[in-house]
C-alpha cells in the first residue's frame, strides 16, 4: 500500500495557465508553487492537461483564489516536491518550478518543506506499519530532526529566488494544515501510536517555525494555516484533512475540499 501511495506522490511538473474572465487586459498574473498541499490530489476534479502524480485540482486553493480576485493563474505546484524541484529539478523531465515566475509575476504563493522533511512520508509508514501493511519501510527519526534543522534555509531560497525573478511580486508562503490531533492518542482512521503521534506534532511544530523563519527573514508574507486549522486535523468533528482511511479516490493525510477553501480564504484576506 505504501508502495501505491508513493506513486500518488511521485511527481511531473507540467504548466498549466488557469484561464479566467480575468486574462482581460491589466489582470494580474499568479504563480502558484508547491507541494501536493497546495496541487490538491483527490479533489475533483483534476485540471485538465495535469499529470495524474501532480495531482493539481481545479479546486486547490490557488485556483480558489484566483477565481474569487481576477487573478490570471499558473499553477505549477506538483505532489512530491521539494525546495530542491522549485528551485533546480525538474520532475517527469519538466523544468523547476521556479521558471514558470516571471518579471511581470504580482503574486506567487509558495508551499514547500514538508517532502524535504519526510513529514506524509513518515505518517504512511508508521500507519502502514500499524494497520499490518507490508514493504512499509522504516522511518529515520535523526534524519528527519537533522532535516527540519536546515529546513528553514531551503525554503528561504525559494523566496529569495522569487524576489530576484520578480521583484515586484508578493510573496505569500502557506505552511501546512494540521494532519493529526494534539491529544494523547488518535481516532479510528489514523493508525498511530502516542508516541508516534508526539513525533509527528514534533515535525508539524518546527516546520511551521521554520517556514515562519523564512517569510520573516526573506520579507514574505506567511499564510498560518497550520496554527488556524488546529481544531479541524484528521481526527476532528469538522476535519480539513482526510485519514489514513479514507474514501477510493481519496489521498490519505491530504486536505480536503474544507480545508483547501480555509485556505483561500486566508490567503485572499492578505492580497490587498
Amino acid at each position: 500500500m505504501l508502495k501505491r501511495m508513493a506513486v500518488a506522490v511521485a511527481a511531473a511538473v507540467t504548466l498549466v495557465v488557469l484561464a479566467t474572465p480575468a486574462q482581460a487586459e491589466g489582470a494580474a498574473r499568479y504563480v502558484a508553487m508547491g507541494s501536493s498541499f497546495a496541487a490538491g490530489p483527490g479533489i475533483p476534479p483534476l485540471r485538465a492537461g495535469t499529470p495524474a502524480a501532480c495531482g493539481r485540482s481545479m479546486k486547490n486553493y490557488a485556483s480558489l483564489v484566483a477565481e474569487k480576485r481576477g487573478l490570471v493563474l499558473t499553477d505549477v505546484t506538483c505532489s512530491g516536491a521539494t525546495t530542491a524541484n522549485i528551485l533546480a529539478t525538474g520532475q517527469a523531465g519538466q523544468p523547476p518550478q521556479i521558471e514558470a515566475v516571471t518579471p511581470d509575476t504580482r503574486l506567487v504563493t509558495v508551499t514547500i518543506g514538508g517532502n524535504d522533511v519526510g513529514y506524509v512520508g513518515s505518517l504512511f509508514t508508521y500507519s502502514c506499519q500499524n494497520s499490518g501493511g507490508t514493504n512499509c519501510g522504516q522511518v529515520d527519526q535523526t534524519g528527519i530532526r537533522t532535516a527540519l534543522g536546515t529546513v528553514h534555509e531551503k525554503i528561504g531560497a525559494v523566496i529569495a529566488a522569487v524576489h530576484q525573478r520578480a521583484p515586484r511580486a508578493r510573496v505569500l508562503v502557506v505552511d501546512y494544515l494540521t494532519i493529526v490531533p494534539r491529544g494523547a492518542s488518535a481516532c479510528e482512521g489514523v493508525p498511530l501510536t502516542s508516541e508516534q503521534l508526539a513525533f509527528e506534532r514534533e515535525i508539524a511544530d518546527k516546520l511551521a517555525a521554520a517556514t515562519r523563519r523564512a517569510a520573516r527573514s526573506e520579507r514574505a508574507t506567511l499564510v498560518p494555516a497550520a496554527a488556524v486549522s488546529a481544531n479541524h486535523d484528521g481526527c476532528a468533528a469538522a476535519p480539513w484533512m482526510e485519514r489514513y482511511v479514507t474514501a477510493a479516490g481519496r489521498v490519505p493525510y491530504h486536505p480536503n475540499e474544507a480545508g483547501m477553501a480555509a485556505v483561500a480564504n486566508l490567503v485572499t484576506a492578505r492580497i490587498p
